[in-house]
């Protein structure tokens, strides 16, 4: 392999700092526990690629260890319009060289939908290129049917996006990973033919694209969906059993496994790049949940994901 890049390890994280469409509002506790998240996501797991939601006009790039700041580069939406994006990518320039990127908008109802972030990137070592989506879609806040219907509106844009953007690089079997906290579930008909997802890997492994828009996704999520740590009547593991959880704990679906991972069938293979899903998963950080409580610590209501994918040579035939 060309170089010594190996591994790309990644992380998702809905911070709650700023919300679409709203000023922020956080303390200044609530920044520096973010920044501590950071700073672990990057110093101790080595991520490489963190993509952030309700991040809305913030300086993303503070938040990265000062020692190594001078090598990352953040993208963020500047337009400053009244429904802009509160998205955000970083990411290691040495690693990863941004090719092209685009802001995925829609309509519904004559009113904006953001559906997502989609940017491709090429690897620096030179081992080829990769598509990666981020996204953050309406809550049910408000009126749930209408929302619903945003989400649907999103995906087939989100959807519609990324193809366009493995069209532009003319490598239908290039790497795609989305990361997003989709505010609907894996089972949700969102993941059925809007932007279609499948919890078996051997389907998607199997999935040869007709064409670039004809996407099919594994969402690794569906392993994430009951309790964390199994319960055997000695040891008393903390209940984690989702990546968010609703203020009010004694509702019955106060955990809702809403941010996901979905990665194209290149993706998983036994040679080139490859998710490594012993890695993934959903990450606890003292900053963010109380393990004594089983709960997360206000303001926080999602936990990071975290992740890698991992180069794997071509094994020579015997």
């Amino acid at each position: 392999m060309p170089g010594a890049l190996a591994r790309i390890p990644f992380a998702w994280w809905n911070t709650k700092i700023a919300p679409p469409s709203i000023n922020s509002m956080a303390t200044a506790e609530h920044r520096a526990a973010v920044a501590a998240v950071a700073r672990t996501l990057i110093d101790q797991i080595g991520c490489l690629l963190v993509a952030l939601a309700e991040v809305r006009r913030e300086n993303v790039l503070a938040w990265i260890p000062e020692g190594r700041r001078a090598q990352w580069t953040a993208i963020i939406d500047t337009s400053n319009e009244r429904h802009d994006f509160d998205v955000a990518l970083v990411y290691d320039h040495t690693a990863l060289a941004l090719m092209d990127h685009v802001w995925v908008r829609a309509f519904h109802a004559s009113q904006a939908v953001r559906a997502g972030l989609v940017a491709t990137f090429a690897f620096t070592n030179g081992t080829g290129s990769m598509v990666l989506a981020a996204a953050h879609w309406r809550s049910d806040a408000g009126n749930n049917e209408d929302a619903d219907a945003r989400r649907s509106r999103a995906a087939q844009a989100l959807n519609g996006a990324i193809s366009e953007s493995v069209k532009a690089l003319g490598q239908p079997d290039v790497p795609i990973l989305v990361l997003g906290d989709f505010n609907a579930e894996p089972f949700a008909k969102q993941f059925g033919s809007d932007l279609p997802a499948a919890r078996s890997r051997d389907v998607v492994q199997r999935h040869r694209p007709r064409s670039p828009s004809d996407l099919l996704f594994y969402n690794a999520a569906w392993r994430w969906l009951g309790e964390r740590e199994a319960w055997d009547g000695e040891q008393k593991p903390p209940t984690i059993a989702g990546s968010y959880r609703l203020t009010d704990s004694t509702v019955p679906t106060a955990w809702r496994t809403f941010d996901q991972v979905l990665v194209s069938p290149s993706l998983l293979r036994d040679s080139g790049w490859c998710l490594d899903e012993k890695s993934l998963g959903i990450h606890v950080h003292e900053e963010v949940f109380d393990q004594v409580g089983s709960c997360l610590r206000a303001p926080f209501d999602h936990l990071p994901i975290v992740g890698q994918l991992r180069w794997l040579p071509r094994m020579k035939a015997e």
